[in-house]
């Protein structure tokens, strides 16, 4: 089964800068990972943004999740991808011999 990622942006820092208000400057994000078959890891990061073109510029109260998602690049959202994968394989790989709850007592 294949694996699915959910990107989510957890809050974005900004400033006013260069005559621009609220210019976003980093992104706060979550990428969880799920194998469907009960197994999942989640990653989470700041993204660190360069200026933008005035001329480009879209308004804060404007932006959709989607533009935002769209700033952090795809190498960094197919690595975080390849990682949790990674990660979910390393325990799909374990052995598990014994399991349980409870207390000893």
């Amino acid at each position: 089964m294949p694996i699915s990622h959910t990107w989510t942006i957890n809050s974005l820092e900004y400033a006013d800068a260069a005559g621009l208000a609220s210019v976003v400057n980093q992104v706060n994000w979550t990428c969880f990972s799920d194998d469907g078959a009960g197994l999942t890891w989640q990653n989470s990061g700041s993204t660190h943004l360069e200026a933008p073109d005035p001329d480009v510029f879209t308004d804060y109260d404007a932006l959709t999740e989607t533009e935002v998602l769209g700033w952090l690049g795809a190498s960094l959202i197919a690595a975080t991808e390849a990682a949790n994968v990674l990660a979910i394989q390393k325990l799909i790989d374990v052995e598990v011999t014994n399991t349980g709850a409870g207390v000893p007592w």
